[in-house]
């Protein structure tokens, strides 16, 4: 199917820079293509043109990258992350690229597939301002696009267009200046599925909106990728914002935790240690997190200010000995890879200052292997570590040396699985503990 692309003042200015002549002869004409990763079900997905040697191009999930090509026609090469036994997958595609239009290649997801989306555009009018959209949430009904002015709303609004998943909506041209977007379902404007603040359209620039399906990574069904000079993604303006917590506390005893200290109720009570809770809806604006013994209010152990993150959840650890705890935060993706597995790595150890956590097949050696993540207390690692589905053995060690604290563990993992391990203080002064969650039995 055809994707096209909507270029940025950046990428269309360089574009005519290189398309000058050279003692007379016409060089080949120059083209700006853009690639563009919203296929959820993949951590990474790379990009190449002809199998050229140094072009290979990394995407994490709602990246980007921006190049420019003579025109020509090409062949085009798409390749999942290669990783332990997994035969890395790959598809291909090929397009004549033209010096009349820009393109963007809209790398979507469907069945477990990806399936590239080419759009092309030609340059807008420089009085107005033009948009493209792309409808990329394969698993969505169809869906009608609004633009209308800042607090205006749709009712009785004509949608720009409409178009169902995997199709594209022509480019088209409006006074440039401040919008609102909102996305409802086709046909049926209650129904809406998006709505955004302010965003600003300017005159002389495309604007392509990618409308990206989430894939569990946050609190929301969907978010719109908006292409301009810099990409950025737009959340509907009401996005809640989800958190758990860890209790990692030393002396092991339950914890209440309250949000800018309203404990009637908290908003979690009695947290059993080395468990996470449940996820709850957190402010998404800068909230302070309490922490206390268990019916005791008065006696504050922690209170940390953790800034709200519409559209996303996340999970917060706390650790310390009893009256001083510490707090450290992260950010989850709740998005399951088709093919992997992903492990985050949590520490609550007091007895040593940091720990090593190495993984490794069964019963080979660790002493060749590096640590996959190194935490001191509180501690979570900011990425998750994907491991092929299988066998591991997990180590860990006193950072930094050959001290080992604890292993081999066995574990095993499955083609989709979120899972997490946490340290904790170990029986004796020379051992820590290990606890694995969520999606370990």
């Amino acid at each position: 199917m055809n994707l096209r692309h909507v270029a940025s003042c950046g990428l269309a200015c360089a574009v005519l820079l290189l398309a000058g002549c050279d003692d007379g002869r016409q060089p080949p004409g120059k083209v700006g293509v853009r690639v563009v990763n919203v296929a959820p079900g993949f951590e990474m997905l790379a990009f190449q043109r002809e199998r050229e040697p140094n072009g290979l191009s990394t995407l994490s999930f709602k990246g980007s990258t921006e190049s420019i090509y003579d025109e020509d026609l090409y062949d085009f090469f798409v390749y999942e992350r290669a990783l332990g036994q997994n035969v890395a997958r790959s598809w291909t595609f090929a397009r004549e690229l033209d010096s009349d239009h820009s393109y963007t290649f809209v790398l979507t997801e469907v069945d477990g597939e990806v399936q590239p989306l080419i759009v092309e555009h030609s340059t807008g009018p420089a009085a107005e301002t033009q948009f493209v959209a792309v409808h990329a949430a394969s698993g969505l009904p169809a869906i009608d696009l609004y633009l209308e002015r800042p607090g205006v709303g749709i009712a009785g609004a004509t949608p720009r267009g409409s178009f169902n998943a995997q199709e594209e909506m022509t480019a088209r041209a409006l006074p440039g200046g401040d919008y609102e977007l909102w996305l409802t379902v086709a046909g049926e404007p209650a129904n809406v599925l998006l709505a955004t603040t302010t965003i600003t359209l300017p005159v002389g620039v495309t604007t392509m909106f990618i409308v990206v399906p989430e894939g569990g990574q946050g609190t929301e069904q969907l978010s719109v990728l908006m292409l301009q000079a810099q990409p950025s993604i737009l959340y509907d303006r009401d996005a809640t914002s989800e958190l758990r917590v860890v209790n990692g506390a030393t002396d092991q005893a339950p914890r209440d935790v309250a949000i800018d200290s309203q404990f009637s109720p908290p908003l979690f009570s009695a947290i059993p240690f080395g468990e996470p809770t449940p996820y709850a809806p957190y402010p998404t604006v800068a909230a302070k997190i309490n922490v206390t013994p268990v019916g005791n209010s008065g006696a504050l152990e922690l209170e940390q200010t953790v800034a709200g993150f519409p559209g996303q959840r996340a999970t917060m650890l706390f650790a310390g000995p009893a009256g001083t705890l510490f707090g450290a935060f992260a950010l989850d993706d709740g998005r399951r890879i088709d093919r992997e597995a992903k492990v985050r790595f949590m520490s609550a150890v007091s007895q040593f200052f940091a720990v090593d956590f190495v993984v490794a097949l069964p019963d080979a050696d660790p002493n060749f292997l590096g640590a996959v993540a190194t935490l001191t207390a509180p501690g979570l690692s900011p990425s998750y570590t994907p491991l092929a589905p299988g066998e591991y053995d997990l180590y860990v060690y006193q950072a930094g040396t050959a001290n080992l604290l604890s292993g081999p563990t066995r574990f095993s993992v499955e083609a989709g699985g979120i899972y997490s391990v946490l340290t904790v203080d170990g029986p004796d002064t020379a051992t820590v503990g290990v606890r694995f969650l969520d999606d370990f039995p």
